[in-house]
């Protein structure tokens, strides 16, 4: 049976088990006493703090950058999301920060030494002779930019071009203010997501970042919390990020881990073999 077909299925299964989201409904991070504007100019200056107490001036310093990264997927629906072969992955990663361009090596289990790549949105791999090979796949055009995007998020999310202000809310004992942010719309878009990003009210450090996955299903949503920051060569990073879903009731999906961070490991021309 074809993969996607038993991804599809196990998905349906799942949902029959936990009856939890309208899977004909897109999903939207706005409450439901939500009204348009609330405080548009106090949610630019919540997105602009953030990026000072992150130093996102420090993605323009450097070509290219190296994370030991690991992601471990938790149940059923952990094992339904995950494209790997094993609940838990360690992988080396390398980007060219602020594009999606991209290399993901797996140094654990079953795959290790499988290298995969994105390029101008064009996948490949190495394959036993360390020679590129243009492959098309979408697990590939899913798992690497999404996890750069994790990485590189307090800058990533600058770009959103409609943002508004929240309010309040204590999140894991913490004061927090909240910023929805997306593009052209903070209404629910088939296309482009919604993010909704829960800052300390002390720090404006990201405390939890909420959002929506239309690249995978127009009704999923999760949520991933900020915890544990390091820093490393002046980037400040969360160490752990466990990840919630609207398809679970209680507990975590997957959590995601950065074990090292080092810039400028491989020159940028490394990370663009199909030029």
């Amino acid at each position: 049976m074809n993969k996607s077909i038993k991804i599809i299925l196990m998905l349906m299964a799942v949902l029959l088990v936990y009856g939890c989201v309208n899977v004909f409904k897109l999903s939207d991070l706005r409450s439901s006493e939500y009204t348009f504007p609330n405080n548009i100019e106090k949610a630019k200056l919540l997105l602009k703090e953030m990026g000072v107490a992150h130093k996102i001036h420090m993605w323009d310093s450097i070509d290219t950058y190296n994370v030991i990264f690991e992601d471990e997927f938790y149940g059923l629906l952990g094992k339904v999301s995950n494209s790997f072969k094993e609940p838990m992955m360690t992988f080396s990663l390398n980007y060219i920060p602020k594009v999606f361009t991209g290399q993901l090596e797996i140094t654990s289990g079953k795959e290790k030494g499988e290298t995969w790549g994105i390029q101008s949105g064009k996948t490949y791999r190495k394959n036993i002779n360390g020679e590129i090979e243009e492959h098309d796949n979408n697990n590939v055009k899913f798992y690497i930019p999404t996890y750069q995007y994790f990485i590189e998020f307090p800058s990533r999310i600058q770009e959103a071009s409609a943002v508004d202000y929240l309010g309040k809310k204590l999140i894991n004992g913490i004061d927090c203010e909240g910023v929805i942010a997306s593009w052209n719309t903070v209404s629910p878009q088939k296309d482009i997501d919604q993010y909704v990003i829960w800052l300390d009210s002390q720090s404006k450090r990201v405390v939890k970042i909420e959002y929506t996955v239309r690249d995978k299903y127009r009704f999923v949503s999760g949520a991933a919390n900020f915890e544990n920051y390091k820093e490393y060569s002046g980037f400040i990073l969360p160490s752990q990020m466990p990840v919630e879903s609207n398809l679970l009731k209680e507990g975590y999906l997957h959590k995601m881990t950065i074990v090292d961070f080092t810039p400028n490991k491989l020159s940028s021309s490394v990370l663009k073999p199909l030029n």
